[in-house]
């Protein structure tokens, strides 16, 4: 004989999650990209930024140049595309909470405008604090409490009569992890416009990203290029801030402090009395 388990909080959101995601027309693109410098100036930060991060700000970035990425299909009382002014992240983070391994979602806003060590510093506070220490985690909590019907409602309000506060409540992207260990998935599930998805141990300097997106808001081709801005994002703006943190030049690599030294040696020699004498 088998027993009955009580559906977990943790397992109710993620339904909700899963079954509005379930309603959205979504496609899934994979690339893989080159990115063996910003690996190399990663392993050598203090504190080290995760691969989450600099993609979470190079996404960020891309988005806040481009529109499409921050608008929202509404389909009530007709269909119409919702533009919002701001960017807001929604990140998954597993936590461990009261024995369960569950998904917490983590807000950040307009990370496009903090510094990577800021961002990394409010991420790791968010996968190491207490979770009840956490507003936004404890919110999640709370509202997987209310019955099924209650959060059903909720949602639709959200994705369909208050569209203004769609962003900060639910975000303008999601960040997912797209795979573990060698296995990769198609597509993430949520009410977003665009989700992507991070491979968090690129091997041999080839990151592998996963685009999630809303066809009723994007098509195809531009969410490629999507994906192509996002590595061109991370391979100049973010490569010279993880470049700046850990002292290098952000086209070689080379350390600046060694550059600095060079130069000054040559400036001393050329005023040296015996130089000038010559």
């Amino acid at each position: 004989m088998g027993q009955r388990i009580k559906y977990s909080n943790g397992r109710r959101l993620v339904d909700d999650v899963i079954r509005i995601g379930n309603r959205v027309p979504s496609a899934g693109l994979v690339g893989e990209f080159d990115a063996g410098l910003v690996a190399k100036f990663r392993r050598l930060s203090r504190p080290k930024i995760s691969w989450n991060v600099l993609y979470m700000k190079a996404y960020a970035i891309v988005a806040a140049q481009d529109p499409a990425l921050r608008q929202s299909y509404v389909g009530f009382p007709w269909p119409y595309l919702y533009q919002h002014d701001e960017n807001v992240c929604m990140m998954t983070i597993n936590r461990e909470y009261q024995g369960e391994e569950r998904l917490f979602f983590a807000r950040f806003g307009n990370p496009q405008n903090e510094n990577l060590t800021d961002l990394q510093a409010r991420y790791d506070y968010l996968r190491r604090e207490p979770v009840e220490n956490i507003q936004q985690f404890r919110h999640q909590i709370n509202f997987a409490k209310a019955p099924s019907l209650v959060r059903r409602f909720a949602w639709w309000v959200m994705l369909n009569l208050w569209p203004e506060k769609r962003a900060s409540h639910i975000g303008t992207f999601g960040m997912s992890i797209s795979g573990y260990k060698g296995t990769y998935g198609s597509r993430h599930l949520g009410p977003l416009t665009t989700i992507l998805g991070v491979d968090p141990t690129p091997r041999k300097g080839v990151s592998r990203l996963l685009l999630t997106f809303d066809h009723r808001v994007l098509d195809g081709a531009p969410a490629t290029d999507v994906l192509a801005k996002v590595h061109r994002m991370l391979t100049t703006a973010i490569r010279e801030e993880l470049a700046e943190i850990v002292g290098v030049n952000p086209e070689t690599g080379a350390k600046l402090i060694a550059e600095t030294a060079s130069a000054d040696q040559a400036t001393a020699l050329s005023d040296h009395p015996l130089k000038k004498s010559a």
